[in-house]
């Protein structure tokens, strides 16, 4: 699955060994989706300093949600937000926001999720079986035709 990596460096000033206060900054978020066989994981990412929160805005059951935070030493917090939809078919065109809580101000970022390139296995096997069927069908009507035409005088 993607991921968003954050670069992380420390700030030392000349004539001191430890790191600078960090000052606010604003949050950068992404919000991303992908489809797996038997679930769709939404990961919205949010970097910023102080520690940003997230908050989901979406419709439906069998939802799960799990956060990761991580420190970095220039003082900034990327937070990831993973939600695993247990049913993904109940989403697709459905909008799904992010919202990211930092220094008292709400940044929304919204996605439809597309449906993209869906297909099962059971499908898939009857329609390679079909297809196959009706080229032995094709094949067995043409041989008859012409062995009949090789009879006649």
């Amino acid at each position: 699955m993607k991921g968003v990596t954050c670069a992380s460096s420390i700030l030392l000033v000349l004539g001191r060994s430890q790191e600078q206060p960090a000052s606010p900054s604003l949050p950068t978020v992404f919000l991303h989706y992908k489809f797996f066989e038997d679930h769709l994981n939404i990961t919205c990412s949010a970097n910023a300093r102080p520690a940003p929160v997230i908050f989901w805005k979406v419709s439906g059951s069998g939802i799960e949600n799990s956060t990761e935070v991580l420190s970095h030493p220039n003082g900034t917090t990327s937070v990831t937000s993973i939600l695993q939809v247990k049913d993904p078919k109940s989403q697709v065109g459905k909008e799904v926001v992010c919202q990211v809580l930092h220094l008292g101000k709400v940044t929304s970022v919204a996605q439809t999720v597309d449906k993209g390139f869906w297909f099962s296995v059971p499908l898939l096997l009857s329609i390679v079986s079909l297809v196959i069927l009706l080229v032995l069908i094709s094949i067995l009507l043409y041989w008859k035709r012409h062995r009949n035409q090789d009879r006649e005088p």
